[in-house]
């Protein structure tokens, strides 16, 4: 399996290398697309940058158009790059790609689907990602191991969320559990987004406390993955994630990613003797995670 697409590969090699370039920074480069009319998130333009998503639709074309006219590069010098786009079924109507409001709105669709008892009354403790990346440099497996407590009432069962890198018929499979089972799992129609929903092996009460592990591998048919993230929708007193990669597959670039309702902030990383760890105390709302790449 390559590393990543051609296409999006190269696309991104190509936006990276302009930016770097002119010496402009990312923020910067999008309140001048922003004046232009062309409004972009840093976190679309972040994703494009690192390749791990792709611009797709005309109002993202258009954007791309922008940025090559606000970076001094020929017309389609970027835009040549994109390829057939990569998504699945009938394409919707022209919008930025895997906007925040579609990934809200299907997760509450899932957690639906999923009949996910409420979770206002969880605190997150501890969340530690061990994410082991193979030679293709795609995801191969996460172990997560989770510490959660009860605030009030009893709790059963908590539901995970997966957010696809691409829209897929194949989901990921959750496996080795220790602490519970895993009791029911839903495919979005959306082809984004899945869920399941773990069954505690104990039910736990005010105060009490349970602890979770699970391995999460992707099976063929799964889009190469090449990012390792948490998504909480409350503050946790420690995230880790901690990335090994294989001696074959070391990333050209590694970058850390915080995400949060008020900002969005992309730091690159080195990486040193194969591996990349992230921690933070007291996150979230957001998301945090590690993304990287290969250039040719």
């Amino acid at each position: 399996m390559d590393r990543i697409d051609s296409h999006q590969g190269a696309f991104a090699a190509a936006l990276r290398a302009a930016i770097s370039e002119r010496g402009i920074t990312l923020s910067r480069l999008q309140q001048r697309l922003a004046d232009d009319g062309n409004a972009v998130s840093m976190a679309t333009l972040s994703y494009w940058r690192s390749g791990s998503r792709r611009p797709e639709g005309a109002q993202s074309l258009s954007v791309v158009e922008g940025i090559e006219d606000r970076l001094g590069l020929p017309r389609g010098h970027l835009t040549s790059l994109l390829g057939p786009s990569t998504r699945l079924g009938p394409v919707a109507p022209p919008k930025l790609p895997f906007d925040e409001e579609r990934e809200n709105r299907e997760s509450e669709e899932t957690l639906e689907a999923l009949r996910s008892a409420p979770q206002d009354t969880l605190r997150d403790l501890s969340t530690q990602l061990t994410v082991q990346v193979g030679a293709n440099g795609a995801v191969e497996s996460v172990v997560m191991r989770t510490l959660v407590q009860a605030t009030s009432g009893t709790i059963t069962e908590l539901p995970l969320i997966d957010v696809a890198p691409e829209e897929t018929e194949v989901m990921s499979v959750i496996s080795d559990v220790i602490g519970g089972r895993v009791a029911r799992e839903y495919l979005h129609p959306g082809h984004l987004l899945s869920g399941v929903v773990i069954a505690l092996d104990e039910p736990i009460t005010t105060g009490d406390t349970t602890l979770l592990e699970f391995t999460e591998t992707f099976p063929p048919g799964y889009p190469p993955r090449q990012s390792a993230w948490h998504a909480t929708s409350r503050a946790a007193r420690e995230t880790l994630i901690w990335v090994h990669f294989h001696p074959d597959a070391l990333p050209s670039w590694c970058e850390e990613y915080c995400e949060t309702e008020d900002e969005y902030v992309a730091t690159m990383r080195s990486v040193r003797s194969g591996a990349v760890h992230l921690a933070r105390h007291g996150f979230g709302p957001g998301v945090l995670g590690i993304r990287w790449g290969y250039d040719e």
